[in-house]
């Protein structure tokens, strides 16, 4: 006896909150969650100092998605990720860089290398973790489509960081005999790939000219605006697939005399349940 009532009170136990679960899906607003891939190409815009883009950097993204109905409209939608993008960097300087080396097999001694303008490349290739926050407005369903503009911004933070500096009938800038091909431009222990530059004549504070400082920010706030679709497929189920250009409005480089943007456009394409 005292088996059944404990069971008949379960059983009321779970359809009361059953029906409570329901009662209160239906005052919540919607939530749709998914993933997402997405090849990008990057450059940089150089607005200030001697460096100047050197073609687009092949990237990509992936990342979950999910997209939150706003005043529990079909329209409205405050979207959200958590995204790893890795954003090429591909730039060259056109002013003369200088590198002060200790001459080989002596002690004390010193020569000036010199690297002329466009003979030096940089290729970066810095991974983010980006937490984009968007507003999506969406059509109603034409068909089985819908269409929607976005906007918003993407905080990002480095979590991978690797340049790889090229120069161009000149001595290279990594050791032959160690078998390195790029260094991390933000490690203390790599600043001897750096461009050391020569001291200014009579200069009393020490200033350097012909000198390149290779560190990057590691914070990234870009602006984001994109547009696309999303095709139902069965259910709720959808397909969706846009464009989204990034465009960064923090600076890129450390360097004081380099002022540069890096800005991406992506084709990307995902899954929403």
């Amino acid at each position: 006896m005292k088996l059944q009532r404990n069971t008949s009170f379960g059983i009321a136990a779970m359809m009361l909150f059953a029906g409570m679960s329901q009662l209160q899906a239906q005052d919540a607003p919607s939530v749709k969650m998914g993933v997402r891939v997405s090849p990008n190409f990057s450059w940089v815009n150089i607005q200030e100092g001697p460096m100047s883009n050197d073609g687009l950097g092949l990237g990509f993204s992936y990342g979950v998605t999910a997209d939150f109905s706003m005043f529990k409209s079909s329209n409205y939608w405050l979207g959200t990720e958590f995204s790893v993008s890795t954003i090429p960097v591909q730039c060259k300087s056109n002013s003369e860089l200088r590198n002060i080396k200790a001459k080989s097999g002596s002690m004390g001694s010193y020569d000036t290398i010199t690297y002329a303008p466009g003979n030096v490349d940089f290729r970066y290739s810095t991974q983010y973790l980006q937490i984009p926050l968007t507003i999506k407005m969406k059509t109603e369903e034409i068909g089985n489509m819908k269409y929607y503009f976005q906007f918003g911004v993407a905080p990002s933070f480095a979590m991978r960081k690797r340049l790889t500096t090229t120069t161009l009938n000149s001595d290279p800038i990594y050791p032959a005999n160690k078998g390195i091909t790029f260094h991390d431009p933000n490690n203390t222990d790599d600043d001897v790939y750096q461009f050391s530059g020569t001291r200014i004549p009579n200069s009393p504070s020490g200033e350097t000219e012909y000198d390149f400082e290779d560190n990057i920010n590691t914070v990234r706030f870009p602006l984001i605006i994109g547009a696309g679709i999303e095709y139902k497929l069965t259910g709720s189920t959808m397909f969706t697939a846009g464009l989204r250009f990034d465009n960064s409005i923090t600076d890129f480089f450390k360097d004081t005399r380099v002022t540069g943007r890096s800005n991406m456009i992506g084709l990307s394409a995902g899954i929403l349940f």
